[in-house]
């Protein structure tokens, strides 16, 4: 007997845009975004074939949507058109958990530690993150800075070859007195909680790029660590409260400049080579440590209210509720203007 084809109503796709399929008369694409301050031509043209909604974590990630725009040149016919996002755009931030588990038994030999939790390679900029920590501290003993890391897998040669990567790198800083701690391997959801909760891990530290969302920095808001970050990309999303009759942005700010990626962060048909993200401005961020560090009452203060917060407006109901009205079909718009310098900053798609 021949096989029917089966036929859907709807289809969510969770994952990146180029990657999308249409199956359904009505499609959404849930997706991070990316860390950039753009998308590819490809991401955008599968809104023109079949993607009916997108779905994103963050504002950051709904401007890389909304304000990315490329002119298609077609040389057959000498014709030239504009390509922008052709569907509603909502932003779902993701909701905190509780974590209920085994937690991590560990007694570091320092008294006031950062913690940072991220992959190794350029889009987290640990490096960076390492070098200004071991200028700021060098001759501190009793800061340290917890690494949650990998290269890319939590297998023992992993370790073996992270470890020996973070060895060489530290060698290049000369000699300290501050630690520098590796954690490795598969954690329980409620181990890596354990860690915000640890009475000798005092703040979040990263001087990522860029981020989709940020979930691991999320996760030290709604724990009520206090933060340090790059002033740029999804994670501002929440790290802002009402404070003192005013919304402020309450965490350690460093200040950065908008480049083009590194030639090294290049990757096919996600981040090109003429996207822009953040640099960190090293004395800035040897600034925020140190204010951290000899103010830290003021911004345990900033990190309650920003937990207390988050954990009204991000709770698992109401971010469910959200995304339950996301899903939904909306009503069709149209792609945004572009302003001339926007334009400008985009690159040509050129099609024979």
């Amino acid at each position: 007997a021949q096989k029917q084809k089966q036929e859907y109503f709807a289809q969510i796709h969770v994952g990146i845009p180029n990657e999308f399929e249409n199956k359904a008369p009505y499609s959404v694409c849930v997706t991070a975004g990316i860390e950039t301050d753009r998308v590819t031509a490809p991401w955008l043209f599968k809104t023109h074939q079949g993607i009916d909604k997108l779905v994103v974590t963050s504002e950051h990630a709904k401007d890389g949507f909304a304000k990315t725009g490329y002119e298609i040149i077609n040389k057959s016919n000498n014709t030239r058109t504009e390509l922008t996002c052709a569907c509603p755009i909502e932003v779902v931030n993701y909701p905190i958990k509780k974590a209920a588990g085994p937690t991590l038994d560990i007694d570091f030999q320092t008294n006031f530690n950062f913690l940072q939790i991220a992959m190794m390679g350029p889009r987290k900029n640990i490096e960076t993150s390492i070098k200004c920590f071991v200028d700021e501290f060098r001759e501190n003993s009793d800061v340290g800075l917890i690494l949650k890391t990998s290269l890319s897998k939590s297998s023992i040669m992993d370790r073996k070859k992270t470890k020996e990567q973070l060895q060489n790198y530290i060698k290049t800083l000369g000699k300290k007195k501050c630690k520098i701690y590796l954690i490795h391997g598969n954690l329980f959801e409620s181990e890596i909680h354990s860690l915000y909760h640890h009475p000798k891990v005092k703040a979040y530290y990263t001087t990522t790029h860029g981020e989709g969302f940020g979930l691991p920095i999320f996760e030290a808001v709604y724990s009520g660590m206090p933060v340090i970050a790059t002033d740029w990309s999804g994670h501002l999303d929440f790290l802002s409260a009402p404070f003192n009759n005013k919304v402020k942005k309450l965490f350690a700010k460093i200040d950065y400049e908008l480049r083009e990626v590194q030639e090294s962060a290049v990757w096919g048909e996600l981040i090109t080579k003429e996207s822009r993200w953040a640099f960190v401005k090293e004395q800035s961020v040897r600034d925020q440590l140190s204010k951290v560090y000899k103010n830290y009452g003021m911004y345990k203060k900033w990190a309650k209210t920003l937990k207390a917060q988050v954990h009204e407006t991000h709770s698992e109901e109401k971010i469910l509720f959200k995304m339950k009205n996301a899903l939904l079909p909306a009503q069709p718009q149209e792609s945004p203007d572009l302003s001339e310098q926007q334009k400008q900053s985009n690159e040509v798609v050129v099609f024979d």
